[in-house]
């Protein structure tokens, strides 16, 4: 949008002069949303304000206007949005509230005029100027208007989500979002009621509805003005979830089936067999061949119970008889049946079974940290529980959780196989689980058994160092905390007594404790700070285990983000789309403009900035937080606009949220809230702790943006509007620059 010295300018240049109280701008054109406008009264200039004739701006956008004589007041009603104009005055009416121009309405030759700039303000419109063709160029969000999907004369209609019908949604209350004709006088029904909200100056809407279970209803959105009403209608299944099989015929369920993917099992190692059949029967499985069959138990539900719901478990521990004298058996497979009045039916089940004599079976190394991209999570297994109607991780039934990301040079032992993941046990008590393709194997080692050696402990203006010698490469997860970091070492011993190293200035506590009660580990080192650390890197080199706890940089007070090299991620791009928008906008469509401008603020004030894409390319998940590393950075943010959850209530949850992945980030994440809470008009809704891939790397200050919600009207204003886009820009820098300057650590 042009600012107002900029326009006083231009009109200075199209006139060049000011000798009449007001002056017809006869050669000037008016183009509104693509279209010329046939100008019976002509735009003016008075006292170097370019004054457009009111009701032909307001009619063209499609709102009523009402002159009421009495009291020289002209109104003007776009949907709810209602503007009172009182002619010689600058206190502008708007939604009830009082707004004060910078120039008064104006009245000449019983024609009502307003300043362009404050109205086109008023609207959120955004104002042009062509040189060329001595053209104002006025558009309004009906840039965002969908095209008519029923042409009936109705007005325009576009339902964003449900996206299409028979779309499959696993909650009982359903968000309904979409838009029609802006600044428009349209009704907008949802299955017969009002919807909750509607924007006006957007033409969105959002409202919900309540779904049933178990059957496939349709959703009928309307939307009606005074030329006709414009249907779209969306199908939409919320899944029964589990039933049981009925009795007859009998039969197996074709596939929820336990183990759903082949594993490689060793002595000791447990297996899970479930399927879902016909309920009231006798069910047994044998594996390989029938000179074992093993009875099952039936269940009254998935995890339930016994009862007869047809629901058929058993665990089996493999023992020496199973396995080979050496190496790996040929995989078999596992057969279940069931019987039931003299009939009976068999299934094989998809995973085979492989018996290993090695224990352990392998020993991985986690490859290079830029390698594993995807693959770079350790999951812990969950067997106290099963999910049968869900796949899992490796097929085994058991569901798993993140407990933490692959340090690269890592090794484990490997048990045995489950799908594509390796089975890797590093304490006493659980199962975790990695990822084939983020590990290789480590031939010339048949086992682990780590010594530590010693504990080196350094420290420069930017870091504190700590170093673990060892014999070998051992498995170790790091608890993070602000200014103490907990390193739990697996399998380990130390080499007698291992002595501390003397502290320096920086560090308040060292300590190395040996495991009891209910830690998992074999030790625990924990390092206690004096600072608010801003990132840590651990780095394998040989067998020696490398820790950088990094400082709080040193920042030019009177100009934060000075020589600060900050990496801009604006999210998605390509073929991935982000979330839904009304009509064609995608989140990775308003993100890259909001990130764009931010590049440009930063820039301004002296930072040197990385974009992770500056144009609308698929860039790769895992590829965006790799330049931490290639540019030296200070700081990451990715940049989005955040969608739903199923479920979620909708229209109440909106506004701001900001993203983080450790606990040294938590400072930066709760200031750009508030920081951006103060800088928009969106209300901070929460940060929140969240294990994405973006913001694995824990070694800068890393955050992701939520940029309020693409579905909810009150956000998608401000998210879709270039002018909102800024304002987010801005904030977002404002944050920044108030992160950096909280940094008031003393460099000793």
């Amino acid at each position: 949008m042009l600012k107002r010295a900029v326009l006083a300018l231009l009109i200075i240049l199209i006139t060049g002069y000011f000798y009449f109280i007001y002056d017809p701008a006869n050669d000037i054109e008016v183009l509104i949303n693509d279209q010329y406008v046939i100008l019976i009264d002509p735009v003016i200039i008075d006292d170097g304000k370019l004054l457009i004739p009111a009701k032909l701006l307001f009619e063209e956008l499609g709102a009523e206007t009402e002159w009421d004589s009495e009291n020289r007041i002209l109104s003007a009603l776009l949907g709810d949005f209602k503007i009172k104009l009182p002619v010689d005055s600058n206190n502008i009416t708007i939604d009830g509230e009082i707004t004060i121009w910078d120039s008064e309405v104006k009245m000449f030759n019983n024609i009502i005029y307003i300043p362009l700039m404050a109205s086109a303000e008023t609207l959120r419109a955004f104002v042009g100027w062509d040189e060329q063709t001595k053209t104002i160029k006025i558009s309004t969000p009906r840039g965002f208007d969908p095209e008519y999907e029923n042409d009936n004369g109705g007005p325009p209609l576009h339902v964003a989500y449900p996206p299409v019908s028979q779309f499959r949604y696993y909650a009982n209350s359903l968000f309904v979002f979409g838009t029609t004709k802006s600044y428009a006088q349209v009704d907008v029904n949802v299955n017969g009621k009002p919807v909750d909200i509607l924007d006006p100056r957007t033409g969105n809407f959002l409202t919900m509805v309540n779904i049933p279970r178990g059957e496939e209803i349709v959703i009928r959105v309307e939307a009606t003005d005074a030329k006709g009403t414009t249907t779209v209608e969306r199908s939409v299944i919320y899944p029964a979830g589990w039933r049981a099989m009925p009795g007859e015929p009998l039969a197996v369920h074709p596939t929820n089936l336990i183990p759903g993917e082949d594993q490689i099992l060793g002595p000791g190692d447990t297996l899970r067999i479930a399927f879902q059949g016909s309920p009231g029967a006798e069910a047994k499985f044998w594996i390989g061949n029938e000179e074992k069959i093993i009875s099952m138990t039936e269940m009254a539900y998935p995890s339930g119970p016994p009862g007869a719901g047809g629901i058929y478990t058993a665990k089996y521990v493999i023992n020496r008889q199973d396995v080979p004298g050496s190496g790996l058996s040929a995989p078999v497979p596992i057969t279940v049946i069931l019987q039931k009045d003299g009939e009976h039916v068999s299934r094989e089940l998809p995973g085979k079974i492989t018996f290993t004599s090695e224990s352990p079976y392998k020993v991985v190394e986690v490859r290079g940290q830029y390698e594993i991209k995807n693959r770079g999570w350790l999951y812990i297994v969950r067997d106290k529980n099963y999910q049968l109607h869900a796949g899992t991780l490796g097929g085994t039934g058991y569901p798993t959780n993140v407990v933490g990301y692959l340090i690269g040079g890592t090794r484990f032992e490997a048990k045995g196989t489950s799908g594509d993941y390796y089975r890797v046990k590093i304490n006493e008590i659980d199962t975790f689980l990695i990822h084939k393709t983020a590990v290789r194997e480590v031939a010339e080692k048949d086992t682990l058994n780590p010594t530590l050696l010693s504990l080196d402990l350094s420290e420069t203006g930017e870091k504190v160092s700590l170093r673990l010698n060892s014999s070998e490469r051992f498995p170790l997860l790091i608890v993070d905390g602000t200014n103490k970091l907990k390193v739990k070492l697996y399998g380990i011993e130390e080499n007698e007594i291992v002595s501390m190293p003397p502290l320096t200035s920086a560090v308040k506590d060292l300590k190395l404790e040996t495991c009891v009660g209910d830690c998992d580990a074999s030790l625990i080192l924990t390092i206690e700070l004096d600072y608010f650390m801003t990132g840590f890197e651990p780095v394998w080199a040989d067998n020696q285990l490398m820790l950088d706890i990094y400082k709080p940089q040193q920042i030019n007070k009177g100009n934060p983000l000075k020589d600060k090299t900050i990496i801009v991620d604006p999210g998605h791009g390509g073929r991935d789309t982000g979330a839904i928008g009304p009509g064609d906008i995608h989140e990775k469509d308003v993100v890259l403009a909001m990130s764009l401008h931010l590049r440009d603020l930063l820039t301004a004030e002296g930072a040197n900035v990385i974009m992770t894409r500056t144009e609308d390319v698929f860039v790769n998940l895992y590829d965006r937080p790799e330049r931490i590393a290639d540019y030296d950075a200070d700081l990451f943010i990715s940049v989005h606009a955040n969608a739903h959850a199923h479920g979620a209530r909708a229209v109440d949850i909106h506004g701001l949220m900001i993203l983080y992945n450790y606990d040294h980030n938590q400072k930066l994440a709760e200031i750009m809230l508030d920081v951006m809470e103060e800088e928009t008009d969106l209300p901070a809704f929460r940060t929140w702790r969240r294990n994405i891939a973006v913001l694995r790397h824990p070694q800068i200050p890393s955050v992701l943006v939520e940029a309020g919600y693409m579905m909810h009207p009150e956000d998608n204003w401000h998210i879709l509007h270039p002018r909102g886009q800024r304002m987010f820009a801005r904030a977002m820098l404002e944050g920044i620059k108030e992160y950096f300057l909280s940094l008031d650590y003393q460099y000793r």
